[in-house]
């Protein structure tokens, strides 16, 4: 105020045009706090009351007329009038601008949700969205890391080059923290937006329902741009048309991927139902078959022998019983083949543990095991859990290449889990889902759809050279599947 009253002595001793850019200024300034345009005019008008007091109190006082003082009075009113004006034309034309901005901001949020909307592929969306934001916020680089399934897929840059390890670096730092970071000319980090007005690097987390989608940065190698509260709420909103445009992008990969993969399950279910028949055709060919033809023959022989020579008879039906008994052990085995018979007599772990022994004798690699005494769990649970062992020593037999293994059984809290291990040469699990690379490993692909079907897990970790590790996690509580609070 007392700034205000001398501008306006000084307007009266002839600098009014000092006056007049601070009324211009005010105007401005109120408009931008959000002030109403009467607020001006009552001010004016509470100043023209306390001004008519003043004077009438000071004329009565000294006893000066009124009229010789009304030049001044006059020209203080002008000025007054003329400021008033200035504000209030700066106001109006200030808030002209802000709703000019707000609706140039609406029409652009507009054009990006109506692109993004539009494109349903993950890596044109990404392309969209970088070419987009360095467009808008005027910068040289934008980045975006995206976070998928619990670990980073990927950074990428538009215009496409190399990455830059330093704004790597803060692009993760955000993901950990979930929280906006900001790098300032002089490379200094930090997290109050308003602590530096020229910004080098701008780092926001994408997220929508409580997820996280990944990192935006925006990036400027020679200099820094200006980026306030009022741009970081413009990218908030597009921030959060990109997490659901990403959401949507995801969820289309993962139906296709579900699709896919019941595809590939049908024909490789079909294909084993189909080699399953043919080894059980050879089987029951070889060895049963072969033994009910031999036991004909010799019962038409000894029909021969009760009449003709009843010793050797005997010694024929000691050899026919003997040949039966093989056949009902080979009947045993056809049949603990397709379902071990152990798991319903003696239960999970002393099967588990046959076929470990089994395993070890015939493939020579040597199986460390860690296995309870017994656990009382589901007949369905036994069977996934004895079928998901068998495929994962398979697959270390068959593409491992491994000398030595790890068997873990153990329960915990409710979930019953199975761990197998290699030390063998693994696969790039970074390059995505294997069953959908190598359709060498659907085993893999039928394991989960089992667990699944049970409401359990299965996880995958694995590297080249270092080898992998098969977690199979499954609810022993009736109705609790994995994800549930």
């Amino acid at each position: 105020m007392k700034t205000w009253v001398g501008l306006l002595v000084r307007s009266l001793e002839g600098e009014s045009e000092t006056y007049f850019k601070d009324q211009e200024r005010t105007g401005y300034s109120r408009a931008r706090k959000g002030f109403q345009l009467d607020f001006n005019f009552k001010m004016f008008q509470c100043f023209l009351k306390i001004m008519g007091e003043i004077l009438l109190e000071s004329a009565h006082k000294k006893k000066i007329r009124l009229v010789d003082l009304w030049g001044e009075i006059q020209e203080l009113n002008e000025i007054l009038l003329k400021g008033h004006s200035v504000t209030a034309t700066s106001f109006l034309k200030t808030r002209e601008e802000i709703i000019t901005e707000k609706i140039t901001y609406l029409q652009e949020i507009y054009d990006f949700t109506r692109k993004t909307i539009s494109i349903f592929d993950l890596a044109e969306i990404i392309n969209l969205i970088l070419r987009e934001m360095t467009a808008f916020f005027k910068v040289e680089e934008s980045l975006i890391l995206l976070y998928r399934n619990n670990r980073i897929q990927g950074i990428y840059t538009d215009p496409p080059g190399q990455e830059t390890p330093e704004i790597s670096e803060i692009m993760e730092r955000v993901l950990k923290e979930g929280t906006p970071l900001f790098m300032d000319e002089a490379k200094d980090i930090f997290q109050e937006i308003d602590r530096a007005k020229l910004k080098r690097v701008v780092s926001v987390p994408i997220q929508a329902h409580n997820r996280c989608y990944g990192v935006l940065a925006l990036y400027n190698k020679r200099r820094g741009f200006k980026f306030t509260d009022k741009e970081l709420g413009l990218l908030d909103q597009l921030l959060y048309i990109m997490a659901v445009a990403l959401e949507n992008a995801f969820m289309l990969e993962e139906i296709e991927q579900g699709h896919q993969e019941l595809r590939l399950l049908t024909g490789k279910m079909i294909t084993i139902q189909e080699e399953e028949r043919k080894r059980l055709a050879a089987d029951i060919h070889d060895t049963l078959a072969q033994a009910l033809t031999g036991i004909s023959y010799k019962i038409q022989f000894c029909r021969e022998l009760v009449k003709k020579n009843p010793q050797v008879l005997i010694d024929q039906l000691d050899g026919l019983i003997k040949t039966v008994h093989q056949a009902v052990d080979q009947s045993k085995e056809l049949i603990s083949s397709l379902r071990p018979d152990l798991i319903d007599t003696m239960g999970l772990v002393p099967a588990l543990k046959r076929h470990i022994e089994n395993f070890v004798k015939e493939t020579g690699i040597r199986v460390r095991t860690q296995l309870p005494k017994r656990v009382q769990t589901p007949s369905e649970v036994n069977i996934c859990l004895f079928r998901v062992a068998q495929e994962a020593l398979t697959n270390i037999y068959k593409h491992a290449e491994a000398k030595t293994a790890e068997f873990q059984l153990q329960k915990k809290d409710d979930d019953l889990i199975l761990v197998v291990t290699d030390a063998g040469k693994g696969f790039d699990g970074a390059r995505g889902i294997p069953w959908m690379k190598d359709t060498s490993r659907l085993g893999l692909l039928s394991m989960k759809e089992r667990l699944e079907a049970l409401g359990g897990t299965l996880k995958i970790h694995a590297g080249m050279n270092r080898g992998c590790r098969v977690e199979a996690k499954i609810p022993l509580r009736p109705g609790k599947a994995h994800g549930e609070n």
